[in-house]
């Protein structure tokens, strides 16, 4: 196995690096392909149906496949989506998705960020309703992040699912 414990980030002004999102056509082949090229392990993979909102459309619902390297402490996350979601392959294709980023308030890192011109591309509620607990918010040059609530456990039940536990 690759050893990414050395693997330091510089955390943002506004949070903390967790993850690498990659939208995968297959999920299975490419954990198979990641694990014999780098070495990385996984979690079991997790299906979660997703009601998010998004600009223009509002709410949709579909489902959303995961799995994370257990290896980290900034993890590659392997991401399917149903088709037609705003993560199905179809759109916009395969391949390096976001960069995940832990934060404590997702209102205020959101408001911030669209304050200096970043665009909301999905969101776990509508930012009338605060954005929820994610959002997926484009910078001016492109780059997406995921700033997600490292509140009410959520960190905590990322860590059980890197051990070897159930997600949910």
């Amino acid at each position: 196995m690759t050893d990414l414990s050395g693997l330091v980030l510089p955390a943002l002004e506004w949070g903390e690096v967790f993850h690498m999102g990659i939208k995968v056509a297959d999920l299975a082949a490419a954990q198979q392909e990641l694990t014999e090229s780098i070495g990385v392990s996984w979690t079991k993979p997790a299906t979660i149906p997703m009601k998010a909102w998004a600009p223009g459309k509002g709410y949709g619902t579909y489902d959303l496949t995961i799995s994370f390297s257990v290896e980290g402490p900034v993890h590659i996350e392997l991401l399917y989506g149903s088709p037609g979601s705003y993560y199905d392959v179809r759109e916009g294709g395969a391949g390096l998705h976001h960069i995940g980023v832990w934060v404590d308030d997702v209102t205020k890192v959101n408001q911030d960020l669209v304050s200096k011109g970043y665009t909301v591309e999905l969101a776990g509620a509508s930012p009338e309703e605060g954005y929820g607990a994610f959002t997926y918010v484009r910078s001016p040059a492109g780059v997406l992040f995921e700033p997600e609530s490292g509140l009410h456990g959520s960190k905590e039940r990322f860590e059980r699912w890197y051990a070897g536990g159930s997600l949910f």
